[in-house]
């Protein structure tokens, strides 16, 4: 099996180390967004690296006729129809929602405000957003004390697992993968802005004003918490629910 990796952040780093220290010799090439730390150890490791300037200049230097297998580990840019059909058994990526649940941006927040069941999912890239047939997904169970960042953080470690799982079986070319059933839901990363306000004159379901909350409620400087108006000022709201024993 050879195969690309397009790797990015913890879920890149992750699946890079896990694949050098079991499957090295599958490695044809990494491919990261800059020279970060995953580059640096994948150099460090022997292999060949390249930084992602844009696909053409990738077709030219990968020869995808000998690749097998293209992995998106927490890659962030989507990639075209083309690109997809140079290798042997395409592209599968990583998603955290329990798809088609939660399709697009933010799938942390969309599961809480829309009180769907959460997971991880790795499934085929075709040429719509998180629609590519499903590999293997695993439920996440969660709860009142779940949170945008505990989910966040539940997601990435099941996801890296869940690749660890199936990556024997797929790299002796046995992809089996099924469609997505359901309509689902999805979300451009614009609208969770939308949601973001509240409203102190409008009318709330306790239930519904307490997801809004934890669904922004994270340590992250990326997502801002929930705000609302009054007398000009504008206040962030954060949420802690701890269940009584």
């Amino acid at each position: 099996m050879n195969i690309v990796l397009l790797a990015d952040l913890i879920v890149g780093s992750e699946v890079t180390k896990y694949l050098v220290k079991n499957y090295k010799s599958d490695i044809y090439t990494v491919c990261t967004t800059e020279k970060n730390e995953i580059y640096k150890f994948a150099k460090k490791s022997g292999l060949r690296c390249l930084v992602f300037k844009n696909e053409n200049d990738l077709i030219q230097k990968i020869d995808f006729a000998k690749i097998d297998l293209g992995i998106l580990a927490w890659w962030p840019k989507i990639l075209s129809e083309n690109l997809i059909k140079k290798t042997k058994y395409g592209f599968i990526n990583a998603h955290n929602s329990l798809l088609p649940n939660a399709r697009g941006k933010h799938p942390y927040f969309w599961t809480i405000v829309e009180e769907k069941k959460y997971g991880v999912t790795w499934h085929r890239v075709n040429n719509k957003v998180d629609k590519g047939d499903i590999i293997a997904q695993e439920e996440i169970f969660y709860n009142w004390e779940d949170t945008a960042e505990t989910l966040y953080t539940k997601s990435i470690k099941q996801v890296i697992k869940l690749f660890k799982k199936e990556y024997p079986s797929l790299r002796k070319g046995n992809i089996k993968s099924r469609p997505q059933k359901g309509k689902g839901s999805f979300h451009y990363g614009k609208e969770m802005d939308v949601y973001g306000r509240i409203f102190l004159n409008k009318k709330y379901t306790g239930k519904d004003i307490l997801n809004l909350i934890r669904g922004r409620t994270t340590s992250s400087k990326k997502i801002k918490s929930a705000f609302f108006e009054d007398n000009g000022e504008l206040y962030r709201v954060k949420i802690f629910i701890k269940k009584e024993m």
